[in-house]
């Protein structure tokens, strides 16, 4: 298990390679299609982030649980919660 673990980019880059070099009449199904797809945002993701994709939820969570801007830091555009509700 460790050994996937460790080298699990290259096993999911000689899959994208594998459904790549399928013939033609199995590449035009849209699951192969999805797969081909999902496969190289993972891997694109993993190269840009130097992160595992399982992370990314998490990453997700921690954006949308920060809290908002306070009425210092920016007057302009500040909404009080209260008077918001309030509405």
């Amino acid at each position: 298990m460790e050994m996937f673990v460790e080298y699990h980019l290259w096993i999911m880059i000689a899959i994208l390679v594998g459904l790549i070099l399928l013939p033609q009449k199995h590449r035009k199904k849209k699951s192969v299609l999805t797969l081909i797809a999902v496969l190289a945002l993972s891997i694109g993701y993993e190269f840009i982030m130097s992160e595992p994709i399982t992370q990314m939820p998490s990453r997700v969570n921690q954006y949308f649980n920060q809290d908002g801007a306070t009425k210092t830091e920016n007057p302009d555009y500040y909404n009080n919660p209260e008077e918001r509700l309030g509405k």
